[in-house]
C-alpha cells in the first residue's frame, strides 16, 4: 500500500480510477436520459423516484457544469462513502482484517464499482442509503448498545430507508429483511415504539411517490407492474440473462468467493455472532431470489439485484478473514480487482479507438446492436447539425430550430448533446411509454405550432422512419441530411436529419 491507512488507499485509488473512467466516455443512454430529470425537478418520474435529479443538481452545481465528470461525480463521491461505511461494517461484525477484504471485495465488483459507482443512475445514491442501513441494523440487532442508542439508530434506520427507496423503490426490501429478522429471530422487537416510529418516518418519506401517481393516474406502478408481473408463460432467456449477469455484474472471482462463503456457512465455518450471518442473508438472498423467480416469466435486469450482493460481500469477507493470506481464495480478492481494472480498459478503448461497428454494417443499420455506441462520441454530431441549420437558413429554406424525435432514446442524447448546447428547441412527439418523462417536460418548453418547421433526429443503430411516425402530422417530409461518423477510420454510424414541413396539428 502507498499509504499507512490502508483504507484510505483503497479509497484514494478506487476514486481515481472511477474518474479516469468518467471523463474518458461519453453519457450512456440511461445516464442521459436521468439529465432530464434533473432539468425539471418532481416529487417522482415515470420511472424512478427523485434522488438521482437531486444528485446531478448537486454535483453540476444546479446545472452550471454538464460535461460527463461533474455529472457523474455524485457517484463517484458515493462510492467512496460506500467503501468507508462497508469497512466499518466488516471491522464492527468481526475485525479490520474483514473490513479491508470487504472494502477490496466492494471495489472489485462491477455494479458496485461501476454501475453504482460511477454511472449516474439511480442505483448510486440508492446504493449508498442501503449500506447506511445495512451499518445501522448492525447495531440495532446487537446487545452491545444501550437502549437509548438502539432507539435512535432504529430512527435514523427508517429515514435512511425512505430516502433508499426515495432513490429507488428497490430500497424497499430493506424493510422486508428487517422485517424477517425480527418475525423469525428478535420478536421482541414487536414491543418497541421506536419500530413503528422507524416505519411511519418511512412511509412519510416515500409519500410524494404516492401523491404523484395519484395526480398522474398512477402511471409508475402500471408501467413497472407491465415490466415484471406475472402473466406469461415462462421466459428462460430472462432467466440466464438474470443469473448470469448477476454473475457478471459482481465479477464472476467475487461470484466464486460468495458461493464458497455460503458453503461454508452450510457447513457452519462462519466465526461471527449468529446474529449477524442471519441479517446479512436476510438482507440479500430475498431480493436475489425474489427477482431470480419473477426473471423465469418477465424480463428483469441484473442490476436490480445488487444491492443485495453487499450483504454478501460482508459475509464473504468474515470468511476470508480466518483464511491464511497466501491460501487460494484470499489471493482471488486480489485478482478480482485486477480483472475489474483491465475490464474497464479494455471497456474504455474498444468505445473510443474500435475501428468501426460490433454490430451491423448496412448503411440502413449501420452500427445497429453496437452497444458502445451509447457512449461514444455523440459531441460530434453538435456542430455538424448546427452546420445543417445555418445552411437551410441562409438558402432561406427554413428558419426552424426546433427538433423532435419519438422515443426517450435517442431523444435524450440529441437533447443532451446537440438542443442543450445550441440553445435550440426541443421536444418528444409520441406515445407516453415511448417518450416517458418528455410528456412533462413538453409542457415547460416552447410548444410548436401549427405551419411549424422542424428536424427530425435519428440514427442508425436506433433507425425510426418519420415518413411513417408523422406522415399525418407535416405536410411534407423531405430525405434525410446523412451526417457520416467514423471510429478508428471505419464507417461506425449514421445520424439522419430529416427536414419537416408545416406541422398540421
Amino acid at each position: 500500500m502507498l499509504f499507512k491507512n490502508k483504507i484510505a488507499s483503497i479509497i484514494l485509488l478506487a476514486t481515481l480510477f472511477r474518474c479516469i473512467i468518467a471523463c474518458s466516455i461519453g453519457l450512456g443512454n440511461d445516464e442521459v436520459y436521468y439529465v432530464t430529470y434533473a432539468q425539471h425537478l418532481q416529487w417522482n418520474y415515470f420511472d424512478h423516484p427523485p434522488l438521482v435529479a437531486l444528485l446531478i443538481r448537486l454535483t453540476t452545481f444546479n446545472l452550471a457544469f454538464t460535461n460527463e465528470f461533474f455529472i457523474r461525480l455524485g457517484p463517484i463521491l458515493l462510492a467512496a462513502a460506500n467503501t468507508y461505511l462497508i469497512y466499518q461494517i466488516g471491522k464492527k461484525i468481526k475485525d479490520e482484517r474483514t473490513g479491508l477484504f470487504a472494502a477490496l471485495l466492494y471495489n472489485s465488483s462491477i455494479y458496485s464499482s461501476i454501475i453504482a459507482g460511477v454511472f449516474i443512475m439511480p442505483d448510486a445514491p440508492q446504493l449508498f442509503f442501503w449500506m447506511v442501513s445495512l451499518y445501522l441494523l448492525t447495531a440495532i440487532i446487537t446487545n452491545k448498545e444501550s437502549q437509548t442508542k438502539s432507539n435512535l439508530h432504529l430512527i435514523f434506520f427508517g429515514l435512511a430507508t425512505g430516502l433508499c427507496v426515495m432513490s429507488k423503490i428497490h430500497g424497499i426490501f430493506l424493510w422486508l429483511g428487517f422485517g424477517l429478522y425480527i418475525l423469525i429471530y428478535n420478536r421482541k422487537l414487536l414491543s418497541n415504539g421506536y419500530l413503528y416510529v422507524s416505519v411511519l418516518l418511512t412511509l412519510l418519506i416515500i409519500s410524494p411517490i404516492l401523491f404523484w401517481n395519484i395526480e398522474n393516474d398512477f402511471i409508475t406502478y402500471t408501467f413497472h407492474s407491465n415490466r415484471v408481473s406475472i402473466n406469461h408463460g415462462m421466459n428462460p432467456n430472462s432467466f440466464i440473462r438474470e443469473f448470469f449477469g448477476g454473475l457478471a455484474y459482481n465479477n464472476p472471482i467475487n461470484y466464486f468467493i460468495i458461493v464458497t462463503t455460503l458453503i461454508a456457512c452450510w457447513k457452519n465455518k462462519i466465526k461471527i455472532d449468529t446474529n449477524y450471518i442471519r441479517l446479512l442473508l436476510l438482507m440479500s438472498l430475498p431480493l436475489i431470489g425474489i427477482l431470480l423467480f419473477v426473471s423465469l416469466f418477465r424480463d428483469t435486469l441484473p442490476h436490480w439485484s445488487g444491492p443485495g450482493y453487499t450483504a454478501l460481500i460482508l459475509l464473504s469477507a468474515t470468511y476470508l478473514s480466518d483464511l491464511k493470506t497466501d491460501s487460494l481464495v484470499p489471493k482471488l480478492v486480489h485478482y478480482a480487482n485486477y480483472l475489474i481494472i483491465v475490464v474497464s480498459c479494455i471497456g474504455i478503448l474498444f468505445i473510443s479507438f474500435y475501428p468501426g461497428t460490433l454490430g451491423k454494417t448496412n448503411e440502413e443499420k449501420l452500427g445497429k446492436g453496437d452497444v458502445t455506441l451509447d457512449m461514444y462520441d455523440w459531441s460530434f454530431f453538435k456542430t455538424e447539425v448546427e452546420k445543417i441549420i445555418q445552411q437551410n437558413k441562409a438558402k432561406g429554406t427554413t428558419n426552424t430550430e426546433f427538433i423532435i424525435n419519438n422515443k426517450w432514446f435517442p431523444a435524450a442524447h440529441i437533447d443532451n448533446y446537440i438542443v442543450q448546447p445550441l440553445h435550440l428547441h426541443f421536444i418528444a412527439i409520441g406515445k407516453l411509454e415511448d417518450i416517458h418523462t418528455y410528456h412533462w417536460l413538453n409542457q415547460l418548453r416552447k410548444p410548436i405550432q401549427k405551419g411549424d418547421d422542424a428536424y427530425y433526429i435519428t440514427v442508425s443503430n436506433n433507425f425510426s422512419d418519420p415518413n411513417e411516425i408523422y406522415k399525418d402530422d407535416f405536410a411534407k417530409i423531405n430525405p434525410p441530411v446523412i451526417i457520416k461518423q467514423y471510429r478508428g477510420g471505419k464507417p461506425v454510424r449514421n445520424m439522419l436529419v430529416y427536414l419537416m414541413e408545416e406541422f398540421k396539428n
